[in-house]
């Protein structure tokens, strides 16, 4: 093991490599909290550097764990040792040096990126340019675009826009041999043969390696409009989903917390929020300025038929207030336990109140502490459970409590990941989501473009 290390060390750049103590704990663990120590820390500056590190890699079976910036919730950034043929601890491709804009054509409206360029970065760069990127996950601020694509990253503007898939129009990068890759094209429309590109996407770094992408870009909405809901009865709030659709109405996001999420953010920021309420809707409409006055007209109407209270946004200070409320809502639940179980199963929408039901059932059974709140839009529900990760009775119930919700999510032909990936977390669990077939046909795929195994080992699949 140490003579392969060894020889890894020597076949790629010194200056791109660290053993570092600390640099090593630094990429230890993501959002899950789980800790696994990688063997060293490569940081790639270019596409040659990248192509060096996994040439050698896969050439003295060195397991590669391609991280953006460890926001994940799946452990899909953990440096994980598969073991088999793979004789060293994880290294940890760290993609800070690859972090650059490298075209923005205004005319296609297409932007190149690196994969390790900050999403927030590039949607207040293209902004400025009148451009309009939308995918939005609540780490924005500090996740990479490379971890976008690698999870297929949602947000709450999917509703209207979609999921980072819907603009990701190419990619390069490098399979788990070292041969390069450029899977689609420049173009909107392309059928070309197998769409590689989407198979890349949510491949959670278990298939290739980026080292650019591609992305569509959209014109700048020139106004928002955003409306705070609250709800007697969850069923309600769940039917008021459909009867803005039904209307044509497409409003950009709407989320939504459970009356034990809003108590925890009253709790945790002083809001000003009623706890008298089984639900909270949180409604924002973009569009053109002329348009703004007829969607509040008639968002404002249809609420009023069941909505006890309404709260309307305009200004853009009382939108982020607004805003802060529901991104405030993960870090106040660390006042219920030091640890999070945090599912993000997604369900028809048809199937939300029956799952809440379902949920809360779970939760008595099992004597937990469970959260809901997220995308009621497309039926992406963030299902949070809080315990203390030093009981071993708490994790034997939280332990039932996720095989539980599993069974609900597949009962109600729904998937266990909407955005946050599988990784190890959810791993145990795909097998019964999918058909045999499929799964089967996945691990085909892994070993084609990752003959030795190497990329992100111990992730999605068994």
């Amino acid at each position: 093991m140490k003579a392969d290390f060894a020889k890894f060390k020597t076949e790629i750049d010194s200056a791109c490599f660290s053993e570092d103590p600390i640099n090593n704990t630094l990429h230890s663990y993501d959002a899950t909290n789980e800790f696994h120590l990688p063997a060293g820390v490569v940081r790639p500056r270019n596409e040659f550097d990248l192509q060096q590190i996994i040439r050698s890699a896969n050439a003295n079976f060195i397991p590669l764990v391609p991280r953006g910036a460890g926001t994940g919730f799946s452990g899909g950034a953990l440096p994980l040792n598969k073991g088999g043929k793979l004789c060293s601890p994880s290294v940890v491709i760290d993609f800070l040096g690859m972090n650059k804009i490298l075209e923005l054509d205004e005319d296609d409206m297409v932007a190149k990126v690196q994969p390790g360029l900050v999403t927030f970065q590039f949607q207040e760069y293209v902004e400025q340019k009148g451009f309009f990127y939308p995918p939005d996950p609540a780490s924005l601020k500090t996740c990479t675009l490379g971890g976008n694509v690698a999870e297929n990253a949602g947000g709450p503007r999917c509703l209207k826009y979609g999921l980072t898939r819907d603009y990701v129009l190419a990619i390069d990068g490098f399979t788990g041999d070292g041969k390069p890759f450029h899977v689609g094209k420049g173009v909107l429309k392309n059928r070309s043969g197998y769409d590689l590109r989407h198979i890349l996407i949510g491949s959670e770094g278990t298939l290739g390696v980026f080292s650019s992408i591609l992305l569509k870009l959209r014109p700048k909405p020139e106004d928002r409009i955003l409306f705070i809901a609250f709800f007697d009865d969850f069923n309600e709030a769940t039917g008021m989903v459909n009867t803005l659709l039904h209307k044509g109405i497409q409003p950009s996001s709407m989320e939504f917390m459970d009356e034990f999420s809003v108590r925890a953010v009253e709790r945790h920021g002083k809001f000003g929020l009623p706890l008298n309420y089984q639900a909270l809707l949180l409604i924002e409409a973009d569009g053109r300025s002329d348009e703004i006055p007829f969607l509040k007209r008639r968002i404002e109407d249809s609420l009023k038929v069941s909505a006890k209270e309404i709260r309307i946004a305009i200004e853009h200070y009382e939108q982020e207030a607004f805003w802060d409320i529901r991104r405030k809502t993960s870090p106040a639940l660390r006042a219920f336990g030091n640890k999070k179980a945090n599912e993000d199963i997604s369900v028809p929408r048809k199937s939300i109140p029956a799952v809440i039901r379902g949920l809360r059932e779970i939760a008595d059974k099992n004597r937990i502490n469970l959260i809901n709140f997220g995308h009621i839009g497309d039926g992406n529900i963030h299902v949070n459970i809080m315990y203390d990760g030093k009981n071993p009775d708490d994790q034997f119930r939280v332990n039932l409590a996720l095989t539980n919700i599993a069974s609900l999510v597949n009962e109600v032909h729904g998937a266990i990941s909407g955005e946050h990936g599988v990784g190890t977390v959810k791993k145990r669990f795909l097998p019964g989501n999918v058909d045999s077939v499929s799964y089967d046909l996945m691990r085909a795929i892994k070993k084609d473009f990752d003959p030795n195994g190497i990329l992100n080992p111990g992730k999605m699949l068994y």
